[in-house]
């Protein structure tokens, strides 16, 4: 069986995808199951193609990379929290892959921590796409969402948002929904979540929901848990799945190659570490050293906000 898998990613990530890829291939359940990873990628970033491919057949020959070079449709999209535009080349895997009908799609920073043969035999018809429901639908953040000038669109969906890190996409459906025009209109707004919201305005009712464990959020501690559960966003089980045997580590927020002690990130140094191929493609002493930014640092956040008029 073959996994279709994308990253998309620019020259600031290229050794971060060669960690998601390389954990992607080490734990792969059966030697049944072969990987065709798709890189969207700038040309400056299209590099890391070559030792991406040696990283993949080192651990199977039956996996392939593919590498394609784009012009990004969202250059111009509204940027915010430091993410660029380049956050909207997902949005462009059904016109990027017009061969494939279905793609799994993760952002790289990730680490894989098991098998995904289960994720992709996700039956998706009439669905648009599968993901995990993110912690913005927890009362108290939504509640600090909720005035945004474009919120209000988004009233039912509360209890039901997803999180776009993690994305098992219909291809066909997203083509046959003629998705590309909404989807360009809504990326000249200026959204906080930027393609995430853009999903969620518009494949509302075509979403089908994934356990927690396929999108685990380094940041979410027991508290977050708590939430999750006693708000009916997962039950139980999900969260102790998610807590105990996560099948995807996300680490949206504070990202270990820069913070050593941010939540799990002794996992991904552990994994890094241990895989000769990686070995010394990080500053780990500075890691350590940083421990989230400096008085100065959040000051200068703060008045780039103000001057942004992006919400504190």
């Amino acid at each position: 069986m073959y996994i279709n898998i994308a990253f998309c990613f620019d020259h600031n990530l290229i050794r971060q995808v060669q960690v998601a890829a390389a954990s992607l291939l080490d734990h792969t359940g059966t030697d049944q199951v072969h990987y065709h990873i798709y890189c969207i990628c700038t040309k400056e970033a299209s590099q890391a193609g070559d030792r991406l491919r040696r990283l993949v057949k080192a651990r199977d020959r039956e996996s392939s990379v593919t590498v394609k070079v784009v012009e990004n449709l969202y250059q111009d999209a509204y940027e915010v929290r430091g993410i660029s535009s380049g956050a909207y080349l997902r949005l462009m895997l059904h016109r990027l892959l017009p061969e494939l009908d279905k793609i799994l799609y993760t952002d790289v920073d990730v680490l894989f921590r098991d098998d995904l043969t289960e994720i992709w035999q996700t039956d998706l018809t009439d669905y648009v796409l599968a993901a995990v429901k993110g912690t913005v639908n927890c009362s108290d953040k939504w509640e600090w969402n909720s005035d945004r000038p474009y919120w209000h669109w988004l009233e039912d969906m509360k209890g039901k948002y997803i999180n776009s890190g993690v994305l098992l996409l219909n291809l066909a459906e997203v083509r046959r929904r003629n998705l590309e025009e909404e989807w360009s209109k809504w990326a000249k707004e200026r959204l906080y979540y930027q393609d995430q919201d853009i999903l969620n305005l518009t494949c509302k009712g075509a979403i089908l929901y994934l356990p927690l464990k396929y999108n685990r959020f380094a940041y979410i501690e027991e508290d977050d848990y708590d939430a999750y559960v006693s708000e009916g966003i997962f039950t139980g089980q999900e969260c102790e799945e998610a807590s105990n045997r996560p099948v995807i580590i996300h680490y949206a927020g504070d990202k270990p190659w820069k913070r050593y002690d941010t939540n799990l990130g002794y996992l991904w140094w552990d994994y890094v570490n241990s895989q000769p191929g990686l070995q010394g493609m990080f500053d780990e002493e500075k890691a350590r050293k940083y421990h989230g930014p400096t008085l100065l640092e959040r000051g200068i956040r703060k008045l780039r906000k103000i001057v942004s008029k992006e919400k504190l």
